[in-house]
């Protein structure tokens, strides 16, 4: 039996960085690999709106989103409920809960808009990934391949990105976790100890959530272990066929 994946990258990203994990999944899954700039991203609510039109013209089985894109899944599983899909969330913040917090992560990431208009994107890119989650892709071998298709990146459209969808802005959904989590599968790398954390804190406030760890990852997941996250994905599907 066939079955339909629809796969969101994260900041910076494209499609092209599902590549990895569309070489290890079965031929018979289809993917729809999203980039972010067809779902404009205004903001956050405006992004999933676009993925839920996207959805009801070509339904899916299962959604899967790494990092922002794991978010837009988010809010889409959190503000919808008339799309029987199940979200596989990679490296997904739940969203921040603390006004200080939202306010120092919304100035943060308006700073950052900024300079990537003032410095260009490839200065920002070489800023962004010395930040101490991406300390295992830099010794990764797809790292340099990586960085070179996102150099010649939308400046623009991330500048905007990275301001309008903020967490800092953003709705955070720990609150509606009970209810979605039956919805939600996530999934982190080990060495992403932010969350990995944020996951196990998850899983306390919704014991039923499905969690999963990856040993040897850290926060870039589709890149680093996409082997892994392809079976993950296969796995999924098979969970929801039963």
């Amino acid at each position: 039996m066939s079955a339909r994946v629809t796969l969101l990258h994260g900041f910076l990203g494209s499609p092209a960085d599902w590549a990895d994990v569309l070489a290890h999944l079965a031929p018979n899954i289809a993917c729809d690999c999203v980039s972010l700039e067809e779902l404009n991203c205004a903001s956050i609510a405006a992004a999933a709106l676009a993925l839920e039109q996207r959805l009801q013209a070509r339904p899916s089985d299962l959604v899967v989103g790494y990092s922002m894109g794991g978010r837009i899944a988010l809010e889409l599983a959190a503000t919808r409920d008339t799309l029987p899909t199940h979200s596989l969330l990679l490296s997904t913040s739940l969203g921040i809960s603390d006004q200080r917090e939202r306010l120092q992560r919304r100035d943060e990431d308006l700073e950052r808009s900024r300079a990537i208009g003032r410095d260009g994107l490839e200065a920002f890119l070489q800023s962004w990934y010395h930040l101490p989650m991406f300390s295992s892709l830099r010794a990764n071998a797809a790292f340099e391949s990586m960085l070179a298709r996102r150099s010649v990146g939308n400046a623009a459209f991330w500048a905007d990105c990275v301001r309008n969808c903020s967490p800092g802005i953003a709705q955070s959904h720990w609150d509606l976790l009970p209810s979605i989590a039956p919805h939600l599968t996530l999934v982190a790398g080990a060495n992403d100890e932010r969350y990995a954390l944020m996951n196990v804190a998850a899983q306390r406030v919704a014991p039923v959530i499905a969690v999963h760890t990856i040993e040897g990852a850290g926060h870039a997941l589709p890149l680093e272990a996409s082997a892994r996250v392809a079976q993950l994905i296969e796995q999924q599907l098979h969970t929801l066929r039963r």
